[in-house]
């Protein structure tokens, strides 16, 4: 049964023991820095970009900063807003223009995670020994039914998922071996970088859960993986997340895990000119962000790529979008104001399977974790994405109800309390969707790998997600839950049934 919700909902960004809060990404070049510059995506109607669209952009006294000419959207900065929304209405090739608003890396808020009690002995001090036989991967345990799915099928370099995140630990024990072509391979898409090595940790912790394979082990341990990094340390632009999609879909990949996302409207932006109070529409109803989302996912599911996304944090019910929220015209500037109603992306685009987190184990029962979206056909399946125990748990170590998965070896500040517990920086805990998601994804890759070696022929996304939520294990109803889906992802079951 759902638990009762039992801490206030924080957006804002996590603090959980060895892990500091996340940071916001600095600036990425000197267009990001300039406050007197607007930002805006582009939809064009066409899903190419036109003839002539940077001289476009130009004319209209805007300044390309990002195309994904796969599907017909850019990027620009203007410092008129007024005169570019007007001259880019005027073509008739464009379809929508919207602000493009910054992506956050955010993360439930842990105020009452505890620390393991002075003089503890978890029973992992020797380096050499397995974090995964110390039964503190309670997540893996209930999808991998105490890893019976490893013995069946565990993967292979066949599969390979692709993380839009914050980067690898490319030299991580547990999960180099795992890295396809290693950094080379893996790209980044944020301005100014040049790697896909990761600087935050959230990318590196998704990587563990998915194909970990050493003192740790993720749900499919030895599928392959690839970076795709569209975050500094805290936010990205969405333009890099699509392009990100396009280039995944492009490298071939099988599985797209992206534990990331935010609000975005369906329906009508306004721009009201600061000087003289003129109101401008914004294109039509299509939001350009939206369309965007649209058309990459569609793009990647149509050259096979499973999607997996996290469902959010905000312990909202993703089926009934209300009037837009003041939040969303806040963070686009106070020139705008808009008509529709809130979606969470990438979420609720068609063809993506969207996963709620729950808690559980130490012999406690499945629940809703306090922070996760949720919703009566918004949810495709739930997973375990961690919280501070039952209602009326308390205790000095329920910190273990998060998911421990690896971070990076070379970040001694995020990975200190891990050193302490496991012998050694690169294992910590976190929580939220985004640690939900990558158990999906990691049961999507090794279904896919088992499929691939046994008929040379791999199933299509379609296929994947029928067969993870036909073999889902049932929670607090037989049938479909408004908070889990078809339930709670079942690795063992979608190999074995």
């Amino acid at each position: 049964m759902k638990s009762k919700l039992k801490l206030p909902v924080m957006l804002g960004l996590v603090l959980l023991l060895l892990v500091p809060s996340l940071g916001f990404a600095s600036p990425a070049n000197d267009v990001s820095s300039n406050d007197d510059l607007k930002r805006f995506m582009v939809a064009f109607k066409s899903e190419k970009l036109p003839a002539g669209y940077e001289e476009m952009v130009n004319a209209a006294g805007g300044e390309l900063t990002y195309e994904v000419g796969e599907i017909g959207v850019l990027e620009a900065v203007t410092d008129n807003p007024l005169q570019f929304i007007k001259a880019m209405n005027s073509e008739r090739e464009v379809m929508s223009i919207t602000p493009a608003i910054e992506v956050q890396l955010d993360l439930p808020e842990f105020e009452e995670a505890g620390e393991l009690a002075e003089g503890t002995n978890p029973g992992v001090l020797d380096p050499d020994e397995s974090i995964w036989e110390s039964g503190w991967q309670w997540d893996i345990e209930q999808v991998t039914n105490e890893g019976a799915s490893h013995e069946v099928h565990s993967g292979t370099h066949d599969v390979v998922v692709g993380v839009i995140d914050t980067g690898f630990d490319f030299d991580h024990p547990d999960l180099k071996d795992n890295i396809i072509g290693g950094p080379d391979a893996s790209r980044t898409f944020v301005p100014g970088t040049e790697d896909s090595w990761d600087n935050q940790s959230h990318g590196t912790h998704v990587a563990g859960t998915i194909a970990g394979n050493g003192r740790m082990k993720g749900v499919a341990p030895d599928v392959g993986l690839k970076s795709y990094r569209v975050f500094n340390t805290g936010g990205a632009q969405q333009a890099w997340i699509t392009a990100a999609i396009i280039a995944a879909a492009d490298d071939g990949v099988d599985v797209i895990n992206m534990s990331l996302g935010g609000t975005r409207v369906v329906g009508q932006w306004f721009y009201t000119d600061p000087e003289t109070g003129e109101r401008v529409r914004l294109g039509n109803n299509q939001a350009a962000d939206v369309v965007a989302y649209k058309r990459a996912i569609d793009y990647a599911v149509k050259r096979g790529v499973t999607v997996v996304s996290s469902a959010g944090n905000s312990a909202q019910d993703m089926s009934n979008p209300s009037k837009v929220a003041d939040w969303i015209e806040g963070n686009a500037g106070p020139e705008y104001d808009v008509r529709g109603a809130a979606w969470f992306v990438p979420a609720s685009i068609p063809g993506v399977i969207t996963v709620s987190a729950m808690g559980g184990g130490f012999g406690t029962e499945d629940r809703l974790a306090f922070y996760s979206n949720y919703g009566n056909g918004a949810i495709n399946l739930g997973a375990p994405g961690g919280d501070l125990g039952p209602e009326g748990y308390d205790a000095a170590d329920n910190f273990k109800f998060l998911v421990l998965s690896t971070v990076p070896t070379y970040m001694d500040g995020q990975s200190a309390r891990g050193k302490e517990l496991f012998g050694e920086n690169g294992y910590g805990w976190k929580g939220g969707t985004s640690m939900a998601a990558p158990q999906v994804a990691g049961a999507a890759a090794a279904f896919i790998s088992q499929v691939y070696e046994e008929t040379g022929k791999k199933p299509t996304p379609r296929q994947v997600q029928n067969r993870l939520q036909q073999t889902a294990a049932s929670v607090d109803s037989s049938g479909y839950s408004r908070y889990y889906g078809h339930g709670r992802v079942d690795a063992y079951q979608a190999l074995t049934r």
